[in-house]
């Protein structure tokens, strides 16, 4: 009797379980979230090569720079025709003539340069000289992360962000929405600019395309990543977890803090949409001792640390913004990082 009780109590539990399933939504398909991102991801893909300007630069625009191979003929002397490399300094040697400076200049410029020595010195009353550059090795930009095709490519003229991207046949599957460009400046200080690419495509925010310069560097991270740069031993891309990866552990993801940091400057940088970035100062030590939040970390955060000012080489931080665009630079002094 005790058993067919049970039974009987087994076979309403498992009834009231069917009735009930039929108002529950059957499971989603366990890739569809990738696949919409896929989606999302080739939506860009396509913004991006339609929003790139797509012509090829002018040879003629290049501007000669050190690394470059110039092929260099005389249509008059065979013997005054060489293939030549610029130096660091911007020269080239050729025969008779000795060192000429070519730096800066398009390959006419140059022809129109030689062509004006070799008359000047009476070697040749009416030369005609072409130059053919070989290799493009001084207006070079690299393009790594996760795009299809990583590499460095060749600045032929003016070339912006997205043209680097669609270069690298655009992003991959997995790729953030977040674009880092690190450059070096004139004066040797290191420029980081963070560009949000719902902004640039989507939204159409064209200011944000930077135009690119010579050893450039275009970062594309991961999807779900923080990004941590200035007085940190390995400034870099992190994979995050959702809701539990913080500021301080970032940071220790970085390496931790350089010799010459200064741990109560540290900003936290958050895309707050419509082309808005937030920027919080935090103090690490604060954090550390309990007196202030360790604020949890967000897909396309980035967490700058500055440096002492007690330091011999300053260690210093720039914020600028155009719009979407928040522009970050600072000048590492580099020898003391280890």
């Amino acid at each position: 009797m005790v058993k067919l009780s049970l039974l009987i109590i087994l076979v309403c539990i498992i009834t009231a379980s069917c009735v009930g399933a039929k108002d529950v939504p059957d499971p989603l398909p366990p890739h569809e979230s990738q696949i919409e991102s896929s989606q999302e991801i080739n939506e860009l893909n396509s913004r991006l090569i339609s929003q790139s300007s797509g012509a090829p630069a002018s040879p003629g625009d290049y501007l000669i720079g050190p690394a470059d191979l110039l092929e260099v003929k005389v249509f008059e002397s065979e013997k005054l025709t060489s293939t030549v490399r610029v130096s660091s300094r911007g020269q080239i040697t050729l025969h008779l003539l000795g060192s000429v400076d070519v730096n800066g200049l398009t390959a006419r410029e140059a022809e129109e340069r030689i062509e004006d020595l070799l008359k000047s010195d009476d070697y040749i009353k009416d030369p005609h000289v072409s130059i053919f550059v070989k290799e493009h090795k001084s207006k070079l930009v690299s393009v790594v992360g996760f795009v299809r095709e990583p590499g460095s490519y060749e600045l032929l003229g003016r070339e912006t962000l997205l043209d680097s991207l669609a270069s690298a046949k655009g992003l991959k599957d997995n790729a953030g929405r977040t674009v880092y460009l690190t450059r070096v400046d004139d004066n040797g200080e290191r420029e980081a600019y963070v560009v949000d690419l719902d902004e640039l495509l989507v939204k159409g925010d064209t200011e944000t395309n930077v135009v690119l310069k010579p050893g450039d560097v275009v970062y594309v991270p991961e999807a779900g990543t923080v990004f941590v740069q200035g007085a940190v031993r390995k400034p870099g891309s992190f994979p995050m977890k959702e809701r539990s990866t913080t500021v301080s552990h970032s940071i220790a993801m970085a390496g931790g803090l350089a010799t010459y940091a200064n741990s109560k400057d540290v900003k936290l940088i958050r895309y707050s949409g419509d082309g808005k970035r937030e920027i919080i100062e935090l103090d690490l030590g604060k954090i550390h001792s309990g007196e202030a939040e360790d604020l949890v970390v967000k897909d396309r955060d980035a967490v700058i640390v500055g440096a002492s000012v007690g330091k011999r080489l300053l260690y210093g931080l720039r914020l600028n913004f155009l719009l979407g665009l928040v522009g970050v630079g600072y000048d590492p002094p580099e020898r003391y990082q280890q």
